[in-house]
């Protein structure tokens, strides 16, 4: 069969459109897979089972994750295989259980689920499938159940008219006519209808045969004929040990997770206490395995499977939920953590994701751990994902958070502090207090600016503390720190601070904060002591005084009262060329801004 360039472009747009990431492959095989579990554990498990509510978790998230990131999810549906874009990613060839069978034989071909999709949809779909399968063959019709139900994210596909045979009973004979003797030769004659079939499907895959007009030529002709497009390729150096990775994975992983899955069942089922224990005792070692082979994925999934099954027990068999119990205080002792601290050093942990997982399961007991890993790591990724567990488990135990930062640990201190800042609220303010006194100059500035993020008139009682540090740097970001919320106490405080001798030598941004603080005020007390300030003149010239004048200017502007303005003025025919121009361009700019009130 004969192609013009034409037919032949669309042939290899086609080809560009099936070909698939092995990534985005190796998802869709994992939904499935976990539609398959799901739907095995509702036709296996009695309907209150934790295995039901476990499987379809898992389900429903990945299903989520990825119509999140590819949006549809369109499956072909073949007598035993769930095809996706031409790849086979789900195969089951047991009639009985078979989800393909399940569709395929009342005449659906394609199955999709869109964006949007919720678990309620969700589970309603699983239950609907598993309700037509328990029926006796001749009354299933998933078509039509799933019909009735008219989803709205689950679409499928069933054309009109399909091959109507009894598939669930025993195969149609087929009377097959062969030519024995051909068998000999290595032959197997085809009919015309077999050939186009071959034809059709060689250039699905790129492969075209031409027939040469030569009858004893067909062969070599066609061998030399065959062309093999530049899209199809073999796998890149770095995608095979990725491939390789992942299949390695699933068939370690594979049975562990299927032995858990069945010791969960059996402790769900389990009556006598006795037996109960030596099943758990079972599950623990298994437990143990799957942390000494940094399994934290499974890890994770076992320790939120006994908080389901402690909370089951937790009325009606408290000392089976106390069994339960010990084994998560085991996981978060000592001995345990420090094992993983022992891994992590020697760079054994691969998926520090999937690790985090695990401990934030575990609780705030682990928040020691993450600490001392921010603090041994110098991958800045890996730091910051510790710091946001770290924010994140100590916004729930704000004592053990700031437990962390002691002794020496200057880096690790800081860090604490600035976690403290971004959680904010006044709960954090009496943990902050503690550092006022701390030795390191670094973390007590640290510690004003999380207060500088506290919207609360009690940050504003810490940060004067810092007023009477020896250092001018903490002094200074202390006072531009403080904010007026009307708190008198503050106020007398800065006001008493100002009119002492020793404000003349603060350093000049400090001045200056403390001076706007008092601005705030609006009131004609501390009208009048600016007033006075500026006015302040000696026969011998000192520059820290003319800069403490300077350091009112903005402040009286900031006021903009007739009494302030009024002290503007007459700061404006000052004999000082510095402090008249200030006065001027301050008084330039309160104009400025009243004209638009004006017009």
């Amino acid at each position: 069969m004969n192609f013009s360039k034409l037919e032949r472009q669309k042939v290899v747009e086609q080809e560009k459109k099936i070909q698939l990431d092995p990534e985005e492959t190796a998802k869709v095989k994992l939904v499935l897979k976990l539609l398959g579990n799901a739907y095995s554990s509702m036709k296996i498990y009695p309907p209150e089972s934790p295995s039901i509510k476990y499987s379809f978790d898992a389900f429903a998230e990945k299903m989520r994750e990825f119509l999140d990131e590819y949006e549809m999810l369109l499956i072909t549906i073949n007598e035993f295989r769930l095809i996706y874009k031409g790849k086979t990613v789900f195969q089951d060839e047991k009639k009985q259980t078979s989800l393909p069978f399940l569709f395929f034989k009342d005449g659906m071909r394609e199955l999709s689920f869109h964006k949007g999709l919720d678990e309620n949809e969700l589970q309603e779909f699983l239950v609907t499938i598993k309700a037509d399968s328990d029926l006796p063959p001749e009354n299933i019709d998933i078509v039509n159940s799933l019909w009735v139900k008219d989803f709205a994210h689950i679409r499928y596909f069933a054309p009109d008219e399909f091959l109507e045979s009894d598939i669930s009973t025993a195969e149609e004979e087929t009377d097959f006519e062969i030519d024995k003797t051909e068998f000999s030769k290595g032959k197997v004659p085809l009919t015309r209808q077999d050939r186009e079939d071959v034809d059709r499907r060689s250039i699905a895959l790129g492969l075209h045969l031409s027939k040469s007009k030569e009858a004893g030529k067909d062969d070599k002709n066609n061998q030399k004929n065959i062309m093999i497009p530049s899209q199809l390729a073999a796998l890149s150096e770095d995608e095979t040990p990725k491939i390789e990775s992942m299949i390695q994975e699933c068939r370690v992983a594979s049975p562990m997770f299927e032995m858990v899955n069945l010791l969960f069942e059996l402790l769900f089922l389990e009556e006598r206490y006795d037996q109960f224990a030596a099943t758990l005792n079972v599950l623990n070692q298994c437990f143990k395995e799957v942390i000494y082979k940094f399994n934290y994925d499974l890890a994770a999934l076992i320790i939120n499977r006994i908080r389901e099954l402690e909370k089951t027990f937790s009325e009606h068999s408290k000392d089976k939920a106390k069994l339960l119990e010990r084994i998560l205080q085991k996981a978060r002792d000592q001995s345990s953590l420090g094992h993983l601290k022992k891994s992590f050093l020697e760079g054994q942990i691969e998926n520090f994701d999937s690790l985090l997982q695990y401990l934030k399961l575990l609780g705030p007991r682990t928040l020691p751990l993450v600490a001392d890993i921010w603090e041994i790591s110098k991958d800045p990724l890996t730091r910051l994902k510790a710091s946001h567990f770290l924010f994140e488990m100590g916004s729930r135990d704000l004592p053990s958070l700031v437990d962390l930062a002691q002794g020496n640990r200057i880096s690790l201190t800081k860090e604490i502090i600035s976690l403290l800042g971004r959680i904010r609220g006044k709960k954090i303010i009496s943990y902050l207090e503690k550092f006022i006194a701390h030795p390191d100059k670094s973390v007590r500035l640290e510690t004003i600016q999380a207060l500088r993020n506290i919207e609360d008139e009690n940050a504003n009682k810490i940060l004067i503390k810092f007023l009477s540090d020896e250092e001018p740097e903490v002094c200074t970001l202390a006072a531009v720190g403080l904010k007026y919320f009307g708190d008198k106490s503050t106020l007398a405080y800065v006001m008493q601070l100002v009119k002492t001798k020793g404000f003349q030598e603060r350093n000049k941004m400090e001045k200056k904060a403390l001076l706007l603080f008092l601005a705030m005020a609006q009131s004609t007390e501390v009208c009048v002591f600016l007033r006075s300030l500026l006015k302040k003149w000696r026969i011998f010239y000192r520059s820290k005084l003319n800069e403490t004048r300077l350091c009112t200017v903005p402040a009286l502007e900031a006021m903009a009262t007739p009494e302030a303005l009024t002290a503007l003025m007459k700061g404006s025919k000052t004999r000082n060329k510095t402090i008249r121009h200030a006065c001027k361009v301050a008084l330039w700019k309160i104009a400025s801004k009243d004209e638009p009130r004006k017009s």
